[in-house]
């Protein structure tokens, strides 16, 4: 597959006038935008730019509200329930984690929940943000949309169900876990359809339950193997329990017919400060990045922190531009111009 190389820049400014030509307000569809942009930037291609033509399409299906709001159901000092009334998913889950971190700062630790949501992009976005701002976060994601099988199972069963965890840091990069609870994201395998390759065996089975190396099996009866084993398995329930079950979103097994890539979401804030304090906190958790740093890889090796791989990512594609699979950007491209953009102005 031909592979094209278009600036973050250029993306962010199409991406935004894609979503205001739908209904948007120009606010909203640069935050979008940007979401989507930052998810290719830092590597994560299976939640980046492709979903400028997924989110249209839902839009266009009556699926995503360009204008909903999403409204605040139940709240304590400590919690709060959010209905995200079918708005944009990138919307409700950052009013979440917004919400959790400012209740947080106020009362030391907040659990936020968010149902009636649309698909929330690359969920480090949100812990990353917190972090950033001196706040503990976690965020528990459901994905309507079974994909994946259970430990020692067979078939679709539950969606990827990612979790992520950040935390402030002083002179090192930030720390931020991010990833499916599924052996990959179901969007890896989509980019790996886009680019025309074949994906590692231990992905995915076929509809009989055979290891392949085809990106297309999951689209054939196929699904995706929860990571490591039965801890991977493990965290898929925790995700589904506290991202769908404590919400009141729906679950996996749930045959209710709702939007596609419904996500329920669960948003955990923790103040240092209520603890060993921001400072402290912060120098040792440098000092423990840098004992980590210092360990002798093995041959051929490199030792990271969690995060780290996806910030040198985004310094090269910060200075080089984002590559996608031409087909992508020509479906971005047609879609500008169906709706009356001029995708040569951006």
């Amino acid at each position: 597959m031909d592979m094209i190389t278009i600036q973050s820049d250029r993306l962010k400014k199409i991406g935004t006038e894609i979503f205001k030509a739908q209904g948007m307000s120009r606010e909203r569809a640069a935050f979008i935008a940007e979401t989507l942009v930052e998810a290719s930037l830092t590597g994560h291609d299976s939640h980046g730019v492709s979903y400028y033509v997924r989110y249209s399409k839902r839009i266009k299906d009556g699926f995503i509200d360009p204008e909903g709001e999403p409204a605040i159901a139940k709240e304590t000092p400590t919690t709060a329930l959010i209905d995200g009334r079918w708005a944009p998913g990138q919307i409700t889950a950052f009013r979440a984690m917004e919400t959790a971190v400012e209740k947080a700062k106020e009362h030391s630790v907040s659990a936020v929940g968010a149902y009636n949501c649309n698909h929330v992009g690359r969920v480090g976005y949100y812990t990353d943000w917190a972090a950033q701002r001196g706040v503990v976060a976690m965020m528990f994601v459901n994905v309507g949309h079974p994909a994946a099988t259970v430990h020692g199972g067979k078939g679709k069963v539950f969606g990827t169900n990612p979790l992520s965890v950040a935390v402030p840091t002083g002179e090192s990069k930030p720390f931020l876990v991010d990833y499916a609870t599924s052996v990959v994201a179901e969007g890896k395998v989509t980019v790996a359809r886009s680019k025309g390759e074949k994906i590692p065996t231990h992905w995915t089975r076929d509809k009989d339950g055979k290891a392949t190396d085809d990106p297309w099996a999951i689209k054939q009866g196929g699904w995706l193997l929860p990571f490591g084993s039965y801890k991977g398995y493990c965290l898929q329930l925790v995700s589904e329990l506290l991202g769908a079950v404590l919400t009141g979103s729906r679950t996996g097994p749930d045959p209710q017919q709702t939007p596609p890539s419904t996500n329920g979401v669960f948003a955990i804030a923790i103040n240092p400060e209520a603890f060993a304090g921001l400072d402290e906190f912060t120098r040792n958790a440098d000092e423990l990045f840098a004992h980590v740093k210092a360990v002798e890889p093995e041959p051929g090796a490199r030792v990271l922190i969690p995060g780290e791989p996806e910030w040198e990512t985004k310094e090269k594609r910060m200075e080089e531009g984002i590559p996608l699979p031409e087909e992508v950007w020509d479906d971005i491209v047609n879609l500008a111009r169906e709706l009356g953009l001029d995708p040569d102005r951006y």
